[in-house]
Parts: structure tokens; sequence; C-alpha cells
């Protein structure tokens, strides 16, 4: 909830600036309070002053105006609009506040309050109604929030450094319009700490605490949308408005991470379990994009490296990766269609410390090599009912599958661990029912036997049960002729359900 409020709060500062495009800064306002009464706000001015070409709006205040969302109230304390030539200068004045309540499923009240400051923040508009540039500029902007919380105090605090951006807009006669957006930051930093009474039964003399901080260098945003004419907005009719054009894309790109945690939390006996924790990135990316042809996120981090420590761990968990990527497309408008979905995950590089490996790899009998794990999958499926759809799985004791597969293709499915590796593709199709495809899967296996054989001599896995295990994967897999130690598979599945493995019906 917090994330989500602080976000609408930047926008409130930054994402008013495609409407500051007229020509005085009364039409300017009047369009300003016009987009915000759009977004589901309630808008209050105490008090308005024009002295030659500026205007100046102070105590401002919205209100959602919908009686099902949560109660948020942001307050403005002041507004300056300046006519500058053929440009408009604007400068929003801090503090700012939000506040926002709500009732969780056990009906108590929750919520926070919010403090966003920035020093220096300026905005210039320039070029016509009809096509105008933004280009501001923020110092520093800094967030200060707290839980609305009578037992637990939850600060939180963010502080963003050198921010500059432009942003253009566009609209067309129809109504529709067009904007993009290009930001950079130079930093952020977050911290976050939380205190109070601990919630473990017998334990309600003891204190549990939470410390956090991020730190992220070099950020940078880009995006752009499309909008259609009329009445219809992504915000309360999104099927409809995609159906009707709306499309968005955007990234968010960061250099160098870093993080800690400290945790202290009460056991049942009121002794306190302590953990710690880091991690650090060279690079991280989000991308989003959203549109009639579907949705699509993905998120990729390089050279991650994690370190926790707890008094309940005999020993601290420790490990790095090279790369960690994956990739979700879906249809987001339903149809009797068929659509393509996607969905791929790489795991490459994943090493782990030595405390973990002597934890139960003592005499160094398995292959520490880095680890590698690499899944990607895409096909074609009916959307029934849309994800997006507000009365998705409403009044349903048994939901339905709003999405029936059609289609399947493995591109490729391989883990490399251990000293095995497993590598499968194939293509599967389905009908009515999912659980009966039609198609094949092949695939090739190295260095199972040998992984058995020291798993054995490890002790995890029984001697007796060995030969159980050699007799499931011989049904399974078959060996390379003149290669003992590697096998190979073709799993066929055909139409009653039957599935034969390397010509052997197993079901």
């Amino acid at each position: 909830m917090f994330r989500s409020l602080s976000t609408s709060a930047i926008a409130l500062v930054l994402g008013a600036a495609p409407v500051l495009a007229d020509v005085t800064p009364a039409q300017v306002w009047e369009n300003l309070r016009q987009s915000y009464e759009d977004m589901g706000y309630r808008v209050q001015v105490g008090e308005e002053q024009v002295s030659g070409d500026t205007l100046t709006l102070n105590n401002i205040t919205l209100r959602s105006a919908s009686a099902d969302a949560a109660d948020a109230t942001f307050t403005l304390p002041g507004l300056v609009l300046q006519q500058q030539g053929g440009d408009v200068r604007s400068v929003v004045e801090s503090p700012m506040t939000v506040q926002m309540r709500d009732t969780d499923p056990d009906g108590e009240e929750v919520g926070f309050a919010l403090t966003i400051t920035a020093p220096g923040n300026e905005i210039i508009s320039s070029g016509s109604p009809e096509a105008m540039e933004h280009r501001y500029t923020m110092p520093t902007l800094t967030m200060e929030g707290r839980a609305l919380d009578a037992v637990n105090e939850t600060p939180v605090k963010v502080t963003v450094t050198d921010i500059q951006g432009r942003q253009t807009s566009s609209q067309a006669a129809d109504g529709s319009s067009q904007q993009s957006t290009q930001a950079t930051a130079a930093a952020a930093d977050l911290s976050i700490t939380a205190e109070g009474p601990s919630e473990v039964e017998g334990a309600s003399e003891a204190t549990d605490s939470f410390a956090a901080t991020l730190s992220i260098k070099d950020l940078a945003i880009s995006g752009t949308s499309s909008a259609p004419g009329g009445d219809v907005d992504f915000a309360s009719q999104p099927e409809a408005a995609l159906a009707a054009g709306f499309a968005a894309q955007g990234t968010f790109t960061m250099g160098a991470l870093s993080g800690s945690f400290q945790s202290s939390t009460a056991d049942e006996e009121g002794l306190a379990q302590d953990s710690e924790g880091s991690f650090a990135a060279d690079k991280a990316s989000v991308a989003v994009a959203i549109s009639d042809d579907g949705l699509t996120y993905e998120a990729s981090a390089a050279d991650v490296e994690t370190q926790i420590t707890s008094s309940e761990m005999p020993f601290p968990l420790a490990y790095a990766v090279e790369e960690n990527s994956f990739r979700l497309a879906f249809p987001t408008v339903a149809s009797q269609e068929e659509q393509p979905f996607a969905f791929s995950y790489t795991l490459k590089g994943l090493t782990l410390d030595d405390a973990i490996w002597q934890s139960f790899d003592p005499e160094g009998a398995l292959s520490r090599d880095p680890a590698n794990l690499t899944l990607d999958l895409e096909g074609m499926a009916v959307l029934a009912q849309s994800f997006l759809n507000p009365d998705f799985a409403e009044g349903e004791e048994t939901p339905q599958m709003p999405m029936s597969p059609r289609s399947l293709t493995i591109n490729d499915l391989s883990l490399n661990a251990l000293g095995a590796n497993a590598e499968l593709d194939g293509q599967l199709t389905f009908g009515d029912d999912p659980s009966q495809p039609v198609g094949t899967i092949t695939g090739t296996f190295s260095g199972i036997n040998g992984l058995m054989d020291n798993l054995v001599a490890m002790g995890i896995v029984p001697q007796e049960q060995l030969m159980g295990a050699r007799m499931m994967l011989a049904m399974f897999a078959r060996p390379v002729e003149g290669q003992p130690d590697q096998l190979q598979t073709e799993l066929k599945f055909v139409e009653g359900g039957s599935i034969y493995a390397n010509g052997q019906q197993v079901k």
C-alpha cells in the first residue's frame, strides 16, 4: 500500500506536466483541476490570487471521490504558475502531505501519512496546447512516511537526487492523445524501520524490530502511452480502453544496487531471534508493456550477491548469481480466438558459499561448478475472461480457468548443476481437456548415474533406494550407444491420454 500511494504522490507532482500546456496560468490550472477530477479526486482550493501574469493557489486538497476506494487525501500548500513569454513556469510548494486510511479484511483501520518536499522544483512548459513539451528538474525529492498504527511505528524515508526529465504530449481532434516520458536521477536511497510489541503468544512483553536500507545509483525511466478519445479510461474500464486503442510501455533501469536489513523477533519463550542480510547487484532493469495485443513484463539483474545470517541457521546463507532474468507475456482482452503467451526464465552462474557446501558435502564429492537453469516456453491459448476484469473470479465458489492452452512449445528446458545436465524440448497441442495433450517431448541427460552414486556415497540417498531409482530412470530414458553416462528419452503423448516413453507405454 505504501509503495502504491507513494507512486501516486510522485505522479501528483510530476505527472501533471502534460496538462500545463495552456496559454495562461488560469487555463493551465483549469486543465490541471480537470485532470485530477478525471483521476477520481474531488478538488478544493483554499485561496486563489492573481497578480499580473502569476496565479497563486493555496491549500489545494484532493480527496478520493469513490466510496469504494480507500480514503486518500493529498494536500499541496501552494502552486505558483507564472507566464514567461510563450512558456509557463510552475512550482509546487513544500511540504506536500498524503494521508490514506482503509480497513483491512479483519475490520482494523490501517493507513499511513506521507510528507513530500521538493525544494528547487521547476516545470517549464512550452509549445502549443495541441503539442506540448515539459522539462522538469528537482535537485532533491524527499518522502517521509509513517504508518497510522497505534501499536507499531514504521517510519519510511526515500530520497531521490538530481531528477531531470522531459515529457511531451499531443492531442488529436478526436480526443485521442499521445505522451512520452524520459527521466533520470543520480541516486535513490530508502530506509525503513519498525518496532513494536511481539505478536507471538506468550511473548507480549518482548519487542520485535526491523530496519532496512536500499541504495540505487543511475536511475532512468522512459515510456510512451496512447489513449483513445471519449469517456473510456484505463483506470475504471481497462478492457474497454484496450479495445479502443489504449497502449503503454515503460522501462526502468538501475545502475549499482545495494541493500541491507536487520531483524529481531521473539520466540514463544520470549528469546530474541536475530537475523541480518545484505545484497548487491551491478545493474537491473524492469520493463512493462500493455495493449490489446497483450501484457508483457520482464526483469533482469546482473552480478547479484546475497548473504543472510540468522540465529536460527547453523551457517550463513550466501550465494551469487551472474545473471537472473525472466519474461512473462499473456493476452489481456478476452476472445474466442487463440492468442500467444510466453514465459522464460534464466538463472546463469549460480554459486554457493563454501559454508553451504561444507554443510552437506564436506568431502567435495559433488561438482561445485556454477549452476545454470534455462526455461523458454511459448504457445497459444484462448482467454475466456480477462484478468483485468474488476469482477474476475467474484461470486464463483470454484473459479473456472480463464485461460485454456491450445498449444505449447518447449524451446529450451535445461539444467546444469552438481555435475549433471538435462536438456528438453518439444511441442504439445491441447483440446478441450488440457490434461490430455498430444505431441512429443525429447530430452538428453548426462552425469545422472554419477550424481546418484555420489548421493549414495554421501548418505543423502540410501543404498536400497538406488536400485528403484535406476529402474524408474530406465523406464523413461535409454543409454546413448557408446556413451554409457549419457541418456536420451522421447515422450510421446497420444489422443486418449496415453503416454509412451521410448516406444513403451507408461500410461
